[in-house]
């Protein structure tokens, strides 16, 4: 499993060893692109939509980081909690994304277990959708599904020890929180520090 921190560029340059360790760029972060493939880590790009989708600094950042090595996926834009309307938005946006070459991480809301997924079009499941949703069956469903497909797996919002648990026991290869990047010196290590026994814990069930 690796860990996708956005922006906290200071305090992430010190886990750069860490096998672990990995960037996450968005439209709203200052992470140089440059920078990030220099670092020689594994890095993906989120969409900001749990906030909004700022469709030009979104565009510009899909510019930005085509054919840039390292980089693991790019997150279609979504809309939390709401299945029916990311498909729709996941419409519109892939002949973009597909135009500059992009790894494309589909987001999965509220709702999904009972949609289809784009499983062909895609290489990443990233798990959104509401508190209750993430944590619950149907989303672990659909990540052991992802992974049975090899798709990579990504799971957003892991800033509690409940929800570190939960992960604990599903193949999950990365995740993200607003913790890692607020308070980088704090949670960075700590959740390096745990990463160890999530790996086990993963093995056993896969």
């Amino acid at each position: 499993m690796i860990l996708l921190v956005s922006g906290a560029s200071a305090s992430g340059r010190r886990y750069l060893g860490h096998p672990q360790f990995g960037w996450l760029r968005t439209p709203a972060n200052g992470n140089s692109v440059a920078g990030i493939v220099a670092s020689n880590v594994p890095w993906a790009c989120d969409n900001d939509c749990f906030l909004a989708l700022k469709r030009e600094k979104y565009l510009r950042m899909l510019r930005a980081v085509a054919g840039q090595p390292g980089l693991l996926w790019v997150a279609a834009p979504d809309v939390v909690g709401d299945a029916d309307s990311t498909l729709a938005r996941f419409r519109v946006w892939r002949p973009t994304l597909d135009y500059y070459g992009l790894p494309i991480a589909f987001v999965a809301q509220d709702g999904q277990e009972d949609r289809p997924v784009p499983w062909d079009a895609i290489r990443c499941l990233f798990i959104g959708g509401s508190t209750a949703w993430k944590e619950g069956a149907a989303a672990a469903a659909l990540i052991y599904e992802a992974h049975a497909r090899g798709k990579w797996t990504h799971v957003g919002r892991v800033n509690t020890l409940r929800r570190y648990w939960w992960l604990s026991s599903l193949p999950i290869d990365s995740i993200d929180g607003t913790c890692f990047s607020k308070w980088p010196d704090k949670f960075i290590p700590w959740m390096l520090r745990r990463f160890p026994g999530i790996q086990h814990r993963m093995e056993i069930c896969v």
